[in-house]
């Protein structure tokens, strides 16, 4: 039955559901013939030298191994492939390439069961064209997975050439201020490569879908459109990637890796403006919707102060600060940045130590002042610090009087104000603190208004505001 099948490829136009399940096991069976027909070819090449005579009798067991594993994959990668989510010429060669290797590894087997001196050249010559022609296949089938640019795709312009490929596209700038981010290069157009074109590319069109430019995004699949410019409830594309993991209609199917909620946002932000095919994201975003979001999607938030070279810090204050039992640690091997940790000095922080910190400002990045007594004349010399990024002042006796002095710290991702008497306050500073990723307020004067103000104005910002 399994040969008609694969001689005759129209006999079934309309596979059953069963057939498809069953096919799907093809790229789980099809690494044993690999393996068998592999070890077969090593195994029987060391049989060349007299300590290695013995694995002789055990060459025709690997050989018929490697026959009916290969014949196994064989059938289920036919029974897959009526799917028709492939491309048709890819498809045949790897199909029949995939009998040829069959045909070959029954050979083997056939000939080391003889063990015959005479058969030795045309054994040799049988199973250096077996495995050539087994990684041929399984260089298809990579392309049918993948794409055909998938295995050269990052191969060097001579490799290329010999390939027949043109050499690699110049790689486009990275992007450095969000100005000059363009709404499809370097938002959607990334999104689809990592987690949409796997399985919607010119060798898999699952669905009749190719995503890999923005003409084929938006000329649909064979259902129609997929992204409905300006319309989110009727863009199928957005529908599915939104669906509960276990719908059997959520994108990206085959266990890969679903798009994240900031990559969703982008997606969703992008076809409720119309889906553009280009322009840049700050002119298209007028009202500061998705702005945030871009930024820590291409990591220029995180780059503003870490990209930058510092030099080393101040030994000496360094110095007098260990001996106050204050923590001093650097923090990257490639920089100089450091932290500083009270916590555990176990003493009233004084003009002293924050003198001796300012001297360190230029490398602070951490600071944890935590249970240290600070009072709010102290935090005018905090604000000082600019390139701090986490900032825990929880447990001391601050208040809406001194946060204000920390609207400098524009670089803050991280605010730890539990158990201070800060309050209404923080409807004022939140504003200024434009790369604030998450705050901590539990047990602080802050009520339900405020929460609700903060988050109305920072909509992605996390506020913690209770136990965790």
């Amino acid at each position: 039955m399994e040969l008609t099948l694969l001689i005759n490829p129209n006999l079934l136009d309309d596979p059953s559901d069963f057939m498809i399940f069953v096919g799907r096991f093809h790229p789980l069976i099809v690494h044993l013939p690999i393996g068998f027909l592999l070890l077969a070819s090593i195994a029987h090449f060391t049989t060349r030298w007299p300590k290695f005579y013995a694995i002789k009798p055990f060459l025709k067991y690997l050989w018929g191994l490697g026959a009916i594993s290969t014949a196994l994959a064989v059938v289920l990668g036919y029974l897959l492939s009526l799917s028709g989510d492939y491309n048709d010429n890819t498809l045949f060669w790897h199909k029949w390439s995939g009998v040829v290797v069959l045909v070959l590894a029954l050979i083997c087997y056939f000939i080391s069961k003889k063990q015959s001196e005479n058969t030795k050249p045309t054994q040799w010559f049988l199973i250096a064209l077996a495995i050539g022609t087994m990684i041929y296949t399984g260089h298809l089938g990579g392309n049918l997975t993948h794409g055909s640019t998938y295995l050269l795709e990052y191969a060097p312009n001579s490799v290329r050439s010999l390939a027949g490929l043109s050499p690699k596209k110049e790689t486009i700038p990275k992007i450095t201020v969000l100005d000059s981010a363009d709404v499809y290069l370097d938002l959607v157009a990334p999104i689809m490569d990592r987690k949409c074109v796997s399985c919607h590319n010119k060798e898999k069109k699952k669905g009749d879908l190719e995503l890999t430019t923005y003409a084929n995004m938006m000329r649909g699949g064979e259902n129609g459109e997929v992204i409905v410019p300006g319309d989110i409830e009727t863009s199928e594309l957005f529908r599915r990637i939104t669906l509960p993991e276990n719908h059997d209609d959520f994108m990206p199917s085959e266990g890969k890796r679903p798009l994240t909620t900031q990559e969703i946002a982008l997606i969703e932000w992008w076809i409720a403006s119309g889906a553009p095919a280009n322009g840049f994201v700050l002119e298209l975003d007028s009202q500061k919707i998705i702005t945030e979001t871009a930024s820590n999607y291409l990591g220029l938030d995180k780059h503003a102060v870490l990209s930058k070279k510092v030099p080393p810090a101040n030994q000496s204050s360094i110095d007098s600060l260990r001996d106050q039992g204050i923590i001093i640690n650097r923090l990257m091997k490639s920089n100089y940045f450091i932290e500083a940790n009270f916590k555990l000095s176990e003493r009233l922080i004084t003009d002293k130590e924050l003198a001796l910190l300012q001297n360190l400002k230029e490398q602070l990045i951490w600071l944890d002042l935590s249970n240290s007594e600070l009072e709010d004349e102290s935090l005018q010399k905090i604000g000082q610090f600019e390139h701090l990024i986490k900032l825990n002042l929880s447990g001391t006796a601050i208040s809406d009087k001194g946060i204000v002095h920390l609207k400098t710290l524009k670089h803050l991702e991280s605010l730890n104000l539990y158990d201070t008497d800060v309050s209404d306050g923080l409807l004022k500073l939140i504003p200024h603190l434009t790369r604030l990723k998450k705050i901590y307020l539990w047990q602080t004067k802050v009520n339900d208004s405020v929460i609700e103000g903060i988050q109305s104005e920072r909509k992605n910002l996390l506020v913690v505001y209770g136990r965790e």
